[in-house]
């Protein structure tokens, strides 16, 4: 039987002009969750932020498998200082690496070179770099492609997001964005918010003037760009400045609303109740 290289869902519908809608998990991180959201067929991505929880790497091998039973593909956000970093997590199968905190474009050529293999023969627009070699990981099905296509392929489809979310970064966006490499640069309001000194306020003005500015630096470097839009309206202004990767959030936030759904049921119930005991039945629809 022959084994074919997963495709990359996300960069087929980014290259075919498409919006990747992702979902966030870490604070409920499982392979159940990731089967539950994954046949909803709300998401094209689901996005496992490695930054702020401790998932360990073979719980992330885990999450992956299950996410290949649906169409939708998977990616890791952890902060990318070295090269047994980089290697451990793409061997667990992700389409891409969300690289929290680049600021610099040597920052960003650093994990560029971490994560891309040496190709003898690159072909046109690869980008190589010096991984650490391992054709025995879960992205090359334990040794089942040849070496070349199997450098070949990650190369050309593993996705890069470099994030910009600070000031400084900001300022480096433009660099940053030419990187070679570099797939596309990802604009974290939460942490720019906060860094300028507005916590929790996404929608300021100057925080829109910053993700507008990383829209443009993308544009220019021919580079796609993403963002975190919690609100409908978020949501329209950055697929309005072309965003193509764009997550309303996720496990906490679903978590929360659906607890607040769910409480509505129990406090109707009361209303009801004491509407009832006043001498006025509830209706009852038949």
């Amino acid at each position: 039987m022959s084994i074919q290289h997963r495709s990359n869902i996300a960069l087929e519908k980014i290259r075919a002009g498409e919006v990747v809608h992702v979902y966030v998990m870490g604070n409920f991180a499982s392979p159940r969750h990731v089967d539950f959201v994954g046949q909803s067929g709300c998401f094209d991505a689901l996005w496992f932020d490695l930054e702020h929880f401790d998932i360990p790497t073979a719980e992330l091998s885990t999450l992956n498998l299950v996410a290949q039973a649906w169409p939708v593909a998977t990616f890791a956000r952890i902060y990318i200082g070295d090269y047994q970093t980089a290697a451990r997590i793409l061997e667990t199968g992700v389409a891409g690496i969300m690289c929290p905190m680049v600021e610099t474009a040597e920052q960003a050529r650093a994990i560029v070179g971490w994560t891309k293999f040496n190709n003898p023969s690159p072909q046109g627009g690869e980008t190589i770099g010096l991984r650490g070699w391992n054709g025995g990981g879960i992205d090359a099905r334990y040794g089942a492609f040849p070496a070349l296509d199997y450098i070949a392929h990650q190369n050309r489809e593993t996705v890069l997001l470099a994030q910009i979310e600070t000031p400084s970064a900001l300022e480096n966006c433009e660099s940053i964005a030419h990187v070679a490499g570099i797939d596309a640069l990802f604009f974290g309001p939460g942490d720019y918010a906060h860094r300028i000194g507005k916590p929790g306020q996404l929608g300021d003005a100057e925080v829109g003037s910053a993700m507008k500015r990383v829209a443009d630096a993308a544009a220019a470097a021919g580079k796609w760009w993403g963002t975190v839009a919690p609100t409908r309206e978020l949501y329209l202004q950055a697929k309005a400045w072309g965003a193509r990767f764009i997550s309303p959030g996720g496990d906490v936030k679903v978590m929360t609303l659906g607890l607040r759904q769910l409480a509505q049921t129990i406090t109707g119930a009361s209303d009801e109740a004491k509407s009832s005991s006043a001498g006025s039945a509830p209706k009852v629809d038949s």
